[in-house]
């Protein structure tokens, strides 16, 4: 990311990473600020987020789903209250209902936590370009999910 000669550096992407489990907030940091990400919050809980969010008014949040309060309110939460913050869930959940939850509570992303921590930061690059971060494997979920919703539409309603 270099702009016309004699301009200033692009400020980094600023990132609050949310998730109850200390090490892997700390591994996330890690791999973000590595490659010029700017991690300016971390927290603990959903409500710790949606309030460091709304402090920091970070360019993309990595959110856990499970931790404490909930990830997909916060991530709600987040949406509704900064539109121009992205977010990413960050999980160890390869359920199809925690995929459509976040996707329908706003998020953008959903990227599991046995992910390599050096491919965190293309994918959220990717997110905020309006590429999709989501494994191929919950994409074929979704897909399936889709077919079967548009099957059901056309089915002939028997009275």
């Amino acid at each position: 990311m270099t702009g016309p000669p004699g301009a200033a550096p692009p400020a980094p992407l600023r990132v609050l990473v949310a998730d109850d489990h200390p090490p892997t907030r700390a591994l996330a940091k890690e791999a973000l600020e590595g490659h010029g990400f700017l991690v300016v919050a971390q927290a603990g809980d959903a409500t710790e987020a949606v309030t460091a969010a709304r402090r920091e008014q970070p360019d993309i949040c990595l959110i856990d789903i499970r931790m404490p309060g909930g990830g997909i309110r916060a991530t709600a939460e987040i949406v509704s209250a900064l539109p121009d913050t992205t977010v990413v869930m960050y999980t160890v959940s390869r359920s199809d209902a925690d995929l459509f939850d976040a996707l329908r509570a706003g998020a953008s992303g959903y990227l599991l936590k046995d992910t390599d921590p050096a491919r965190l930061p293309l994918a959220l690059l990717g997110v905020l370009r309006g590429e999709a971060a989501l494994p191929r494997t919950l994409v074929a979920r979704l897909i399936e999910e889709f077919r079967q919703r548009e099957r059901r539409k056309r089915l002939p309603l028997i009275g």
